[in-house]
């Protein structure tokens, strides 16, 4: 494999903690029923406003949807640089794909001006080649559409390419797109619904991925 795809919040960093109290937060300010963490983690992997969205309708109260993304992002905002901490082992696998002659790149559900201030505040930036954000396709995850912008633009055969993530949404985007997946367990939180897609790989550690 020649092309590594990365899913960021919980694949490359820990960030899920953070989802979670800005999220709750913000719900329990305006009187909505309060998503619960475990609520948090299972919408990882889509848009952050899709789910506030979402949860917002069933709290009964949609028409705050914009109001409770707005303020819960602002809140993630000011935990973000604190909290947000890269997983153990992801420096040195990173470094060794590049010494490989490998190429990288983010396909996350942030957007791409959030992953590049991530990217750069976690001096991560020059691992990559490229990053897409969900607000640069019309579909977000698990459509294949960032892994397709990404191919098209730096001329990417993706049956020598891989797409790496912690959530089925990931991998389920790896394989509309024709990638080989796999599942890295060390930030996922259903293992169970993870392994139901079948990935090609599991890896358990980051450096795992060295030995595919």
């Amino acid at each position: 494999m020649e092309n590594y795809f990365f899913d960021f919040d919980g694949t490359l960093c820990e960030s899920r903690d953070i989802y979670v109290a800005a999220v709750q937060k913000t719900f329990e300010e305006h009187g909505v029923k309060v998503p619960t963490r475990a609520e948090v983690y299972g919408a990882m992997g889509i848009p952050i406003d899709v789910s506030i969205a979402r949860w917002a309708r069933e709290g009964h109260q949609p028409e705050l949807a914009n109001r409770l993304f707005e303020e819960a992002m602002a809140e993630y905002n000011k935990l973000e640089d604190g909290m947000v901490k890269v997983f153990p082992g992801i420096s040195k696998l990173l470094t060794e794909l590049l010494l490989a002659g490998k190429k990288l790149y983010v396909c996350s559900s942030k957007t791409h001006a959030e992953l590049a201030h991530n990217l750069e505040m976690l001096h991560m930036t020059s691992f990559f080649t490229d990053f897409v954000g969900a607000d640069e396709v019309i579909n977000h995850k698990p459509a294949p559409d960032e892994i397709e912008l990404l191919a098209k633009r730096y001329d990417l055969d993706l049956a020598d390419s891989i797409m790496l993530g912690d959530a089925k949404y990931d991998i389920k985007m790896g394989k509309n797109a024709g990638c080989q997946t796999c599942a890295c367990t060390w930030g996922a939180f259903d293992l169970a619904a993870l392994a139901a897609e079948k990935p090609d790989f599991t890896a358990s550690y980051p450096t795992d991925i060295l030995s595919f």
